[in-house]
């Protein structure tokens, strides 16, 4: 059976939390950026940034050098964790 708009529903809102880069991925801190090699995010979410309200989020897994998985806004190169409205993780570890 297909899932089409009408059968899925409303999707649940999500709290985002901005989180530290350092918490989330290996890199290094240069002065107020944070740099990681070979971050692949896997498509766009629903969401925009809380921050600079312009990027679209991104979903980043994890992979190799992410530790946990996040949502990560190319425009102003944040990094936010999801849980549901009951306080529970919106994204699998």
């Amino acid at each position: 059976m297909k899932r089409t708009p009408e059968l899925r529903g409303e999707a649940p809102a999500l709290l985002l939390v901005e989180l530290d880069p350092v918490t989330v991925i290996d890199g290094e801190r240069c002065e107020d950026t944070y740099l990681a090699g070979d971050v692949a995010a896997v498509g766009a979410m629903r969401e925009f940034c809380p921050a600079c309200r312009q990027g679209q989020l991104q979903l980043v897994p994890r992979q190799d050098n992410v530790r946990i998985a996040h949502l990560f806004c190319y425009h102003c190169t944040r990094c936010f964790g999801a849980l549901f409205e009951d306080g529970t993780q919106a994204l699998c570890e």
